[in-house]
């Protein structure tokens, strides 16, 4: 009877624990080591939403294998949630791939070009580092070269791609693929397992976000 009793209050005991287990689920994300607290925030596009931003590379080989990881979690992000992409100027040859980004924003077919500008790069091997590649590429796409070659020296772009870069260095970022949260936080992917954890920090950052509003 007394050990009935005792398991009864271990039962009880396990049940009001419960809560308290899967607040501290993710206990294991560390700021220092699995993401970084900027001092100075960063303004996000949409300030209403918790932005989760990519900076990417299209000639990024590690950019190129997360992508079907991005597409899967953007699939089930929560509405308050706003998905942000840049592309990044700090590594060699990015500028016409970056400005190409912006074109195919400004177009609306962003999600059209995105993935094949991959696909061509890494898959099929096409060497879309140049001007002229790049304006024969959209030409596939309905963009004529010449309203390539125009928007891909506007002001417009230009501006973008200003932007882009000045985000890159205020959050201070080294490599690509890189993650931020809510213009504050910085996901750092070189001390996490896999792609996965990457994933689940950014959850985790986006949870923390939502709870201080």
């Amino acid at each position: 009877m007394l050990r009935q009793v005792a398991g009864a209050f271990a039962l009880l005991g396990l049940i009001f624990a419960l809560p308290a287990l899967a607040d501290s689920g993710h206990a294991r994300f560390a700021e220092g080591t699995h993401y970084q607290v900027l001092s100075e925030p960063v303004s996000v596009a949409d300030p209403d939403k918790i932005e989760v931003r990519e900076f990417f590379f299209y000639g990024c080989p590690a950019c190129y294998n997360v992508e079907p990881l991005i597409n899967a979690w953007k699939a089930n992000a929560p509405e308050d949630v706003d998905f942000v992409r840049s592309p990044v100027l700090f590594i060699r040859g990015a500028e016409p791939l970056a400005r190409a980004y912006f074109v195919a924003e400004a177009k609306g077919i962003v999600d059209e070009v995105h993935q094949p500008i991959f696909d061509a790069i890494h898959k099929h091997r096409e060497p879309l580092f140049s001007v002229p590649a790049l304006a024969n590429f959209f030409r596939k796409y309905g963009v004529d070269p010449d309203d390539f070659n125009e928007m891909y020296s506007s002001f417009g772009v230009s501006t973008k791609v200003r932007q882009a870069d000045a985000a890159s260095r205020d959050y201070r970022l080294t490599g690509v693929p890189s993650f931020t949260v809510a213009g504050k936080y910085v996901v750092l992917r070189n001390n996490l397992r896999n792609d996965r954890e990457t994933f689940e920090v950014i959850d985790y950052l986006v949870g923390l976000e939502r709870n201080k509003r």
